[in-house]
């Protein structure tokens, strides 16, 4: 299948988000109206901007951030994780596209790791999210403990650290729905990143995973 460009999301925050949103402290606003959110930060992001600096929403783990970058996102759809990259490869020739594709092994390694969760490819449903390309500046750090994030998530890892997949620095973080339908994974490498959902075929058993 296709990769089809979409508006952007670099924090991550739901699978390809590209609404328009203005963050000052708890404060979120948007054209739908002002919500208020256990969180302290202050910037922009939609579209093709993303400048935040600050404390994330609590609820989807420990982070926090000082980012100001320009980007593209691509929603892919496929079989694998290793076929929704390819799709965007084929729209963006960007080279550290390939390292992510030779290092889908040591991801899916990380994934099995963080859940519990071994997501070979006669598991699979299908693979579905999307793909950040992205040019700027800056840091972001973050601790992700398991409990349920507000996309109904346990979400495992360590954002800002560099993990060793391919001989490269990526940083994974996994978790399990809590009705063990699928599977949400978020990794970055140099410029680029994704976010996808890996749906199951059969719902993962509560023993099976790790974080529930």
């Amino acid at each position: 299948m296709e990769a089809v460009q979409i508006g952007s999301n670099a924090a991550g925050t739901g699978i390809g988000a590209s609404k328009l949103k203005v963050h000052i402290g708890p404060l979120e606003l948007s054209k739908d109206g002002t919500v208020m959110k256990p969180k302290f930060n202050i910037g922009i992001e939609g579209g093709s901007l993303y400048a935040m600096a600050g404390l994330r929403d609590v609820r989807d783990g420990l982070s926090a951030e000082g980012l100001a970058m320009y980007q593209k996102a691509y929603s892919s759809k496929g079989a694998t994780l290793q076929e929704v990259l390819e799709n965007v490869k084929a729209e963006e020739k960007v080279p550290a596209l390939d390292d992510f594709i030779v290092a889908v092994p040591q991801i899916m390694a990380e994934v099995l790791e963080a859940t519990g969760i071994d997501l070979k490819a006669d598991r699979i449903a299908a693979v579905e999210g999307a793909v950040y390309i992205y040019v700027g500046t800056g840091v972001s750090a973050g601790l992700y403990l398991g409990w349920v994030d507000t996309k109904g998530y346990r979400m495992v890892g360590v954002e800002g650290k560099m993990a060793v997949a391919a001989s490269m620095g990526i940083t994974v973080k996994a978790g399990v729905h809590e009705n063990l339908q699928s599977v949400r994974i978020t990794s970055y490498l140099t410029n680029v990143g994704f976010d996808v959902v890996v749906k199951l075929k059969e719902p993962a058993k509560r023993e099976e995973a790790s974080q529930v």
